[in-house]
């Protein structure tokens, strides 16, 4: 009787404590799950305009922090381009918005607000261009020369990009970040006359692999 009292004591005692360490993990995932919302706009795009670059970007961002090692991200943005090539003289002008979709993963376990992070996204922008040339082009059957100017041809452009940055908090719920980026063109739809030179949030348009970056500031909703 006496080994069943001590059986039955013991496997009350690891239900117990299995019950008030399950209360405890679920507790902890509950309070720990979303650990954070921020928004925030990055800076590059429009510094690099103000140094004499033809093209510009706005853009601004919002994000999730789970478990403060996965970030769930959606970039929006407008870019533009007037670029007037050196070698024909020819023009492309254009102005749309795009967006980016993914994730960042966290590499510090104990951070205090800084990351070291990579991360993954998804690319798209749907626009409209211009292309113009002030040299007219001869027609070789009629031998006349007409004027190039070539106004809302349409295209679109996937891409993706592989992302590798840090991020320091400033003050209370105020960071600083930069990253690198390596972009890959997906897939591009363009006008049979030309491509534009330019593509809002991928950059410049003459290759199918583009290297950029972002420097954010960031702003934690969740923090005081």
């Amino acid at each position: 009787m006496y080994k069943v009292g001590r059986i039955r004591l013991f496997v009350m005692a690891a239900m117990l404590s299995l019950f008030v360490g399950g209360a405890r993990a679920q507790q902890y995932a509950q309070r720990h799950l979303l650990d954070g919302v921020a928004v925030g706009v990055d800076l590059a795009g429009t510094t690099m305009h103000i140094l004499g670059s033809d093209w510009m970007q706005m853009e601004a961002f919002a994000r999730l922090n789970l478990y403060d090692k996965y970030f769930p991200i959606v970039e929006l943005g407008y870019g533009q381009a007037d670029h007037e090539g050196s070698e024909l003289d020819n023009r492309c002008e254009i102005k749309a918005p795009y967006f980016r979709i993914g994730m960042d993963y966290n590499f510090i376990k104990k951070h205090e607000g800084n990351r070291l992070f990579g991360g993954l996204r998804y690319g798209f922008s749907a626009y409209e261009y211009d292309l113009d040339s002030p040299v007219p082009l001869a027609d070789p059957v009629w031998k006349t020369e007409q004027p190039f100017v070539q106004h809302d041809l349409s295209g679109n452009t996937h891409w993706a990009e592989a992302v590798f940055g840090l991020e320091t908090r400033l003050w209370r719920f105020i960071s600083v970040g930069w990253d690198l980026r390596l972009k890959l063109r997906v897939s591009q739809k363009n006008s049979e006359i030309g491509k534009p030179w330019y593509v809002p949030g991928m950059g410049l348009n003459d290759s199918s692999l583009n290297f950029g970056g972002s420097f954010k500031v960031v702003f934690d909703l969740t923090r005081k």
